[in-house]
């Protein structure tokens, strides 16, 4: 009898997480208010990158890795040397939450591209 009202007050808890959990508000794709504000935060954190010149900015996209909570991403290019390198952005509103050099699960290969 004890291990029943165990499972059902385990399976009650789930219930309930799992219910919060599609109640949240999804994040809507940024403004072009806010996306002005986000390239030049990423203008500003890739200009303080040493090795990296002749940098473009993609996009606002999904987070396609699914690396962490944020719904959107930018991605950003950069010539370091002779070797093209990608960093991804993760955002929230209009601010950038994280970053840090792409992986291929970000798909930033297959953005478009545009000088800052």
């Amino acid at each position: 009898m004890l291990q029943v009202l165990l499972a059902a007050v385990l399976l009650s808890g789930c219930t309930f997480f799992f219910d919060v959990q599609d109640s949240v508000q999804p994040d809507p794709e940024p403004d072009s208010r806010q996306q002005k504000v986000i390239f030049d935060r990423i203008q500003q954190i890739t200009q303080s990158m040493k090795d990296i010149t002749r940098s473009e900015i993609s996009n606002v996209g999904p987070n396609e890795a699914q690396s962490g909570p944020e719904k959107w991403t930018v991605c950003s290019r950069g010539n370091s040397g002779s070797e093209l390198r990608y960093f991804t952005f993760f955002l929230k509103g209009e601010t950038v939450a994280n970053w840090r050099p792409a992986v291929i699960n970000d798909k930033c290969e297959t953005r478009s591209f545009s000088p800052f």
